[in-house]
């Protein structure tokens, strides 16, 4: 019993805020690359980030896929760094180090969590790599053949599958957005050596990235650490000014039904979300968890839960994104006949919401709920890097990673009920029947 006192009153102290409880401090070389430590002594492991302000958003025709693909070239190696395979995944693990990086629309982050008495030789690597990939044709045919192969198992995959074919129909020419980040296999496949250079030269620079680095260091030592190895590194890129995009709202997805392989039913709801900054966007993506995306949403409870209607409501949206883009949400049912109710259901329970409003209730206890997972969070050195980064990513201030919390506490009941008037509304809402094709 006095183990679950002692519980109850660490999280009691806990609850009090989901702030990162270490200190946090910034530099910036004078060649821009930012630099942002979170001295958490709690381990002696480290985090290591660099974050690149590129994505598939800042390709164009006839280099779809080079964002992602430049993901895998850049663990090729690079001047001082060389050698057969992975150079820089087999010479990280020798530190000890877990490695792995990702690429989404808007940005490409590069991460490993290794033992802090190696974090120099880290910061060598990255810092070469940043300035001295090496981008041959063997590099390029190797790498061309491993993002291809990644292509072709997402076929074999219905649901991926699907996704894909339907993602082609989501967005006007012209949006950023509009094409995939794995891109097109026929033009993966006629990449060039200059198109990399051409690539890298044009967003892989000091001033088009920054680092964030979360465990047991001391901010003065890898503040020297980053002059040392990325300060010479002389490139620099203008910044990139933003896209001006399509109009989503006055756009329909370009398809109405579909077929799928598999024996399942899916409405597939697809819905205009606000971009980073704008005022909707908080209330659009509180909304957005409470009717869809959280498991104990209203739309999970009322058809998958306890309705018993559908498998699962799947959803396919990301609240990170520089641009307006198509929130997607599937439904995902068995092949029957009264499959339609399902929709019926759905709509009522948005009209219940412009008509009679929200509780204000479930919008806290949601955010209480979402407060204490913050919480714990905050003991992973990753999960602390991730909310710094994103942070200075979206609102170019690393200081603002708890302002999705701090933003949801002061969002009124009324205030949600306008966003549902305005984006969820089932007369404007798009849905694509997706069925199994007929043998």
């Amino acid at each position: 019993m006095r183990y679950i006192v002692v519980l109850i009153a660490f999280l009691g102290i806990c609850m009090n805020s989901s702030a990162i409880e270490f200190p946090i401090k910034s530099f910036i070389l004078p060649n821009g690359l930012k630099v942002i430590v979170c001295e958490k002594n709690t381990s002696p492991m480290v985090q290591m980030e660099v974050w690149y302000r590129v994505g598939s958003k800042d390709e164009w025709d006839g280099v779809r896929g080079m964002a992602h693909m430049f993901e895998h070239m850049m663990f090729r190696g690079s001047k001082n760094f060389n050698g057969e395979g992975d150079v820089y995944i087999h010479e990280m693990e020798k530190l000890g180090a877990q490695i792995n990086a990702y690429t989404t629309f808007d940005r490409t982050v590069y991460w490993q969590e290794l033992p802090k008495e190696n974090i120099e030789k880290v910061f060598a690597m990255e810092s070469d790599r940043m300035e001295n990939l090496i981008l041959d044709q063997k590099v390029l045919d190797t790498e061309r053949e491993v993002v291809g192969e990644e292509l072709r198992l997402g076929e074999n995959n219905w649901y991926n599958r699907l996704s894909s074919e339907k993602y082609k129909h989501l967005y006007p020419a012209g949006h950023p957005y509009q094409v995939d980040v794995i891109g097109y296999l026929e033009e993966i496949t006629k990449f060039t050596t200059k198109q990399c250079q051409d690539f890298y030269d044009k967003y892989y620079s000091p001033n088009n990235a920054y680092l964030v680095i979360v465990g047991d260091v001391k901010a003065e030592q890898i503040f020297d650490y980053a002059s040392k190895y990325f300060g010479p590194i002389k490139k620099q890129l203008p910044l990139n000014a933003k896209k001006t995009e399509p109009d989503l709202f006055t756009f329909t997805p370009t398809i109405e039904d579909m077929q799928v392989d598999y024996p399942v039913q899916i409405y597939s709801y697809v819905i205009p979300a606000p971009a980073v900054g704008t005022p909707d966007y908080y209330k659009f993506n509180l909304l957005r968890d409470l009717l869809f995306s959280n498991p104990n949403s209203i739309l999970n409870n009322s058809i998958v839960e306890n309705g018993n209607l559908a498998y699962a409501i799947q959803p396919a949206s990301d609240d990170s994104r520089l641009y307006s883009n198509m929130a997607s949400f599937d439904v995902i049912m068995q092949a029957q006949m009264g499959n339609a109710k399902v929709k019926k259901m759905i709509s009522k329970e948005i009209y219940d919401i412009i008509n009679e409003g929200i509780e204000q209730e479930l919008i806290d206890n949601y955010v209480k709920n979402l407060e204490a997972s913050q919480i714990f969070q905050n003991f992973s050195n990753q999960a602390i890097a991730d909310k710094l980064g994103f942070a200075e990513y979206y609102f170019m201030d690393y200081k603002k990673y708890n302002q999705t919390i701090e933003t949801y506490k002061t969002i009124k009941a009324e205030e949600l009920t306008d966003i549902c008037k305005k984006y969820f509304n089932p007369e404007n809402i798009k849905v694509i029947n997706i069925k199994p094709a007929m043998e």
